[in-house]
């Protein structure tokens, strides 16, 4: 599985419990601040494998502001897995890496594998004493409570996070491609045709040949051929009051046009390469809700196809689509997703469609999955990148 770039974690996402953002790089008198967050961090009750402290970031109500960290300024990373290891059972790895945002440098101590909890202080260090073991939730650190304890343990002794992965397609991949609709494609949505030739039809009107009583002679002998009454037989308040009503009146063979016939179909697979498989399973998307992107409430029908309303009124297998406040949740319940073969979470594809003010663009995917026989929530991100056509 390839992880999601952390340059685009830094702008796309907030602080969370693995993901930690600092101003300026800690100086020796804060030592003891930094082993707390690494604790903090590698202990936070969450499946990523990998927690991250990026130096050079502010975030304040959502608005990140970056600062150039000089490398100089850093140090070796050695000097900090030292003091790791003098002062912290078990063993924490880190690492330092080094990205460029904005035309700004910044720092990322990466965390990890964190997959031995819990952590603690194995001797006094300054204000911490020995057998201190904190705890990130949310984006503060506290005392670890001894549910959170035991929860620790448990993620340890049954299945192991590291045992299952969440991806596209059956290379379980992070970041899937896909197409914006082509200008052809927007061209040829049934509002945006049945417009034009309203506008003709206006237009053709006001040119000096036209004749309406030959127009409507013509059109009124061809009118037993059409399913509705031709635009050329319709008086003008008739064709301007179509032109307002234009939009609701093909809202169906729209949906019908973008999101089963030029949009994308879309799941998720999940490889659970443990030795028991994930029981009573609900399956959780959160994606953001932007102007331009849009996914599907169901799967329509083509308007005038009465078709699975003959067949004894199927009930669609679509998963439910929601949208509260900035974000589509999409839910799926699973009974039980079975271990060593890749799987498909979702029984019917997500139909969604992405218009080309995207193109170039990244869109994220959060997912969730809770099974009875997991203590905790299975998470992470995916992302969708967007070209053009």
């Amino acid at each position: 599985m390839f992880l999601i770039p952390i340059e685009y974690r830094i702008e796309n996402e907030d602080e969370s419990v693995t993901l930690d953002f600092k101003r300026e790089i800690y100086n020796k008198d804060k030592n003891h601040e930094f082993l707390k967050d690494i604790v903090a961090l590698a202990n936070a009750l969450s499946n990523d494998t990998y927690r991250y402290i990026i130096i050079g970031v502010k975030e304040q109500s959502g608005f990140k502001e970056y600062f150039d960290v000089k490398r100089d300024d850093v140090g070796d990373v050695a000097n900090y897995q030292q003091l790791i290891d003098q002062n912290i059972e078990p063993n924490i790895p880190i690492s330092i890496e080094y990205v460029e945002i904005n035309d700004k440098n910044l720092a990322i101590f990466k965390i990890g594998p964190c997959d031995n909890a819990p952590y603690m202080f194995k001797k006094d260090y300054r204000k911490i004493k020995q057998g201190m073991i904190y705890i990130r939730t949310g984006t503060s650190t506290r005392f670890a409570k001894r549910q959170e304890l035991d929860l620790m343990y448990q993620n340890r002794q049954k299945i192991n996070r590291k045992d299952i992965i969440v991806g596209f397609n059956e290379k379980i991949d992070a970041t899937l491609e896909l197409l914006a609709l082509s200008e052809t494609e927007i061209k040829n949505i049934p509002s945006k045709v049945r417009r034009k030739e309203i506008q003709n039809e206006i237009h053709h009107r006001k040119m000096p040949y036209y004749n309406r009583n030959i127009s409507q002679l013509m059109s009124s002998s061809m009118m037993w051929l059409d399913r509705e009454k031709p635009l050329s037989s319709r008086d003008d308040d008739e064709l301007q009051q179509m032109l307002v009503n234009v939009d609701r009146e093909y809202r169906d063979h729209n949906n019908y046009y973008l999101f089963e016939e030029v949009g994308h179909r879309l799941n998720l697979f999940i490889h659970n390469k443990g030795n028991e498989p994930l029981k009573n399973c609900t399956i959780k998307l959160r994606i953001p809700i932007k102007d331009g992107f849009y996914i599907a409430n169901d799967i329509y029908d083509e308007p005038e196809n009465y078709s699975r309303l003959i067949n004894n009124y199927q009930q669609s297998r679509y998963p439910i689509v929601e949208k509260k406040e900035s974000l589509y949740i999409i839910t799926e319940k699973i009974n039980t997703i079975k271990q060593k073969l890749p799987t498909e979470l979702f029984q019917e594809e997500i139909r969604l469609v992405i218009f080309p003010k995207f193109i170039d663009s990244n869109i994220s995917i959060q997912y969730e999955i809770y099974a009875d026989n997991y203590p905790e929530v299975i998470n992470g991100n995916l992302s969708i990148k967007v070209i053009k056509s």
